[in-house]
């Protein structure tokens, strides 16, 4: 399915809706018969299920311990947009228990601050994991980090490239600035656009994004002098797009002041917008879950898991996961103690790849020691068949994404219905690959 559009046209919300449907459908006509072109010679064979229970034959005596960071507070784009995220790494560990395999994820608070990193870290270190999920972003990271070298225990980022730390054994499992910036590229070049404003809110280096105007946005600002500023820019035919880089609850501030200036161009988000509180935020502030905004992520999302084809059967075993797991009455969320249901509408495929990939080096080590693992780490490429939910992951580097995995994807409100309906964290927003040119 592709979106062919003239310079200047945009993406509507009826427009995406129908996308949507469009997408739902053809998800829902599948069957487990359906063709598969995964054969040589241009061959189809019938597709075929992923199973929900992941095994795990390889893992050492005892519990294999997965660390998860969190951040249950912090300052604005200090982690704390992530905590009902990162509940998607329960699912990882139910679904190894589902298949006999003894995984524990032992969560730590971290509270979004460098003390609170070094102690976390150091904390999940004496109970023994075997590597670390680090699920928070921000400055505070380094400090994280810093200390997972001291200890030297793995440490995997789904949510925050890792800076330099000498020692340190760090690979992302998201998208790197650097994939950001050209996956924002790509969404301006798909929309017709060339003339943005960036909107600086404390985004991190975006630079590299030609904009008419750069515009910062700090805490104490008023968002609506701004959004005034773009609307001129917009009116004089000087921008023909917005760029917004910064926290989420910054850019759900920054989208409702442009709903109030009526500001209709298509609003480009950093990934900080695919966390539960862009859309939690931008309700509370009155704005309309309905608006043509833009972010850049993987396209494991609940519209993907409707496809008919190997990736889409990946994520939808997750899905299927993540409903057994909050139907579970014994399983309870990270910290409060409430079962695990209660978080489940916002648990993401990111945090549960994590786990995955941590539990897999475990097994491919014969060892739980971190040290083992970190080595085995360096050389492991993982995929659907591994039990991943999202694209495949490559240690070999850095960043174990690959660039083509990260592509622009649109919003809507229309619900795929794949989550458990007892989840009461807010509005969501559901996001789906935008169709390249």
């Amino acid at each position: 399915m592709r979106d062919v559009r003239r310079p200047g046209a945009r993406l509507r919300a009826p427009l995406a809706g129908a996308v949507l449907l469009s997408l739902v459908l053809a998800g829902c006509s599948g069957s487990d018969d359906e063709a598969d072109p995964d054969s040589d010679g241009g061959q189809v064979k019938p597709a075929r299920p992923v199973p929900v229970a992941l095994q795990a034959a390889g893992l050492p005596e005892g519990p294999t311990k997965i660390g998860v960071v969190v951040s249950l507070t912090s300052a604005a784009g200090e982690g704390s947009q992530w905590r009902q995220a990162a509940e998607g790494a329960q699912v990882a560990a139910y679904r190894f228990g589902l298949g006999d395999a003894d995984v524990e994820v032992v969560p730590a608070n971290d509270g979004g601050t460098d003390q609170g990193a070094d102690a976390a870290v150091r904390d999940l270190a004496e109970q023994g994991v075997a590597g670390i999920v680090l699920a928070t972003s921000g400055t505070h990271v380094e400090g994280a980090l810093e200390a997972a070298a001291d200890v030297g225990v793995p440490v995997l980022l789904p949510y925050e490239t890792p800076p330099a730390v000498d020692g340190a054994d760090a690979w992302a499992t998201g998208p790197d600035g650097s994939m950001v910036v050209s996956g924002l590229a790509r969404a301006l070049d798909v929309s017709g656009r060339q003339d943005p404003v960036l909107v600086d809110a404390g985004g991190g280096d975006i630079g590299e994004i030609s904009a008419v105007a750069r515009i910062p946005l700090r805490a104490g600002d008023r968002a609506r002098n701004v959004a005034s500023r773009i609307a001129g820019l917009i009116a004089s035919g000087e921008a023909d797009s917005v760029v917004v880089a910064g926290p989420a609850s910054q850019q759900a501030t920054m989208v409702r002041a442009l709903q109030g200036f009526a500001v209709n161009v298509p609003v480009l988000l950093t990934p900080d917008a695919l966390s539960p509180v862009f859309a939690v935020d931008l309700a509370d502030a009155g704005g309309s879950l309905a608006a043509d905004v833009v972010t850049v992520g993987e396209a494991a999302s609940d519209v993907a898991a409707l496809r008919p084809s190997t990736e889409g059967r990946a994520v939808a075993a997750y899905f299927s996961g993540l409903r057994a797991a909050a139907n579970d009455p014994d399983l309870q969320d990270f910290f409060d103690g409430r079962r695990f249901e209660t978080v489940s509408d916002t648990a993401d495929v990111r945090s549960h790849d994590a786990v995955v990939a941590l539990v897999r080096a475990v097994e491919a080590a014969g060892s739980t020691d971190p040290g083992e693992v970190a080595a085995t780490l360096g050389g492991l490429t993982l995929d659907g068949a591994d039990g991943l939910g999202g694209p495949g992951l490559d240690f070999a580097g850095p960043t174990a994404i690959s660039r083509r995995d990260v592509v622009p994807l649109q919003a809507t409100t229309q619900d795929p219905g794949l989550r458990p309906k007892s989840g009461g964290t807010g509005p969501r927003l559901f996001w789906f690959a935008l169709p390249e040119q």
